[in-house]
């Protein structure tokens, strides 16, 4: 007969309930206590019934993540890759399963929303659309949303200080000498987008520079269309129009104006400068290393789960925006 919970507690010394605990939150033991109950369990081979502990506590201690899909695969994004494995490691410390998915997973071939594993909660990352977040609204599961901002005012929204980070960024490269700067912008969601603009055109006003539209370029956020934003300026242009550096708005796009500037015979920084935003893996691949905006990715995937877990504590928290630092990282390309 497969021993039971009662086994293990006669085993370990323990009552039933603080077994249950060590099984179902184990947070909430303490480590020695936890360590003889796991340790009574293995001798005698049992195995808690995860889906019966669901029914009991009315969770399943399951959390979704899921990713914008132009995001998508997540492990192979600079960006989101470290944010995931955070997630991951937290959600382990408190006891919980993580099904990462994305947003392009959640929908029927009609348009509707269907979500098929169940969930307690859901971290929603990137551009994802409204109607997802509503979803889980509507079936009372509570939701965090991770460098995206809504303008519900009983949402939580975990984003990067972009405005303050571009503002450094490009600070920098004017302290630098540089007076005619391009912005390389990638096609983020509008917060992003907006956050990041409003850096660069602040820091040009603050200094008495020039503004000039026609060094403004949103582009796709990846290497080969930054490559040939790069190849387009220096092709319609005369050198005395070239901008002499590039805030570029994560490190994809900065490395794929490094590349171009390189295949073109151009020296960086010598001729051009070149700032990114992430500070990404990609930041330290190329040569000269790139100077960027430094964001702890692993801070902003440990804090959504954080955040969320409270959430289905039934801990109240304020709705709002929580920003998450950033700030300039010096290297070799400026």
């Amino acid at each position: 007969m497969p021993s039971t919970i009662l086994d293990v507690a006669a085993l370990c010394g323990y009552s039933k309930a603080t077994v249950t605990r060590a099984f179902a939150e184990p947070h909430l033991v303490k480590e020695s206590t936890r360590n003889k109950v796991y340790e009574a369990a293995r001798q005698l081979n049992y195995t808690p019934n995860a889906v019966a502990q669901a029914m009991q506590r009315m969770r399943t201690d399951n959390i979704a993540f899921i990713l914008y899909e132009e995001q998508s695969p997540v492990i192979l994004n600079p960006f989101y890759a470290p944010i995931v494995d955070a997630v991951l490691q937290t959600c382990h410390d408190l006891g919980l399963s993580v099904i990462i998915s994305s947003s392009a997973d959640t929908r029927l071939p009609n348009g509707e929303i269907y979500i098929k594993k169940q969930v307690d909660g859901a971290i929603l990352a990137g551009q994802v659309n409204s109607e997802l977040v509503e979803y889980f609204h509507n079936q009372k599961k509570p939701v965090v949303l991770l460098n995206n901002i809504t303008r519900k005012e009983d949402r939580v929204c975990l984003a990067v200080a972009d405005y303050r980070g571009a503002l450094e960024a490009v600070q920098h490269l004017i302290d630098k000498g540089h007076r005619r700067i391009a912005l390389v912008q990638g096609d983020f969601s509008s917060h992003v987008m907006e956050g990041r603009r409003q850096g660069y055109l602040d820091a040009l006003r603050n200094n008495d520079l020039p503004l000039n539209e026609a060094d403004i370029f949103c582009i796709p956020a990846d290497y080969g269309h930054a490559i040939s934003c790069l190849e387009t300026i220096l092709d319609e242009r005369q050198p005395e129009f070239y901008p002499s550096a590039f805030f570029c708005t994560n490190d994809e796009i900065a490395v794929g104006i490094i590349k171009g500037l390189f295949r073109r015979g151009h020296k960086v920084p010598e001729e051009f400068g070149v700032v990114g935003f992430d500070d990404s893996i990609l930041a330290t691949t190329i040569e000269p290393e790139l100077t960027t905006v430094s964001v702890d990715k692993r801070y902003m995937g440990s804090e959504s789960v954080r955040l969320l877990h409270q959430l289905m504590q039934g801990e109240e928290l304020a709705p709002g925006i929580h920003r998450v630092g950033a700030h300039l990282v010096v290297r070799g390309s400026t």
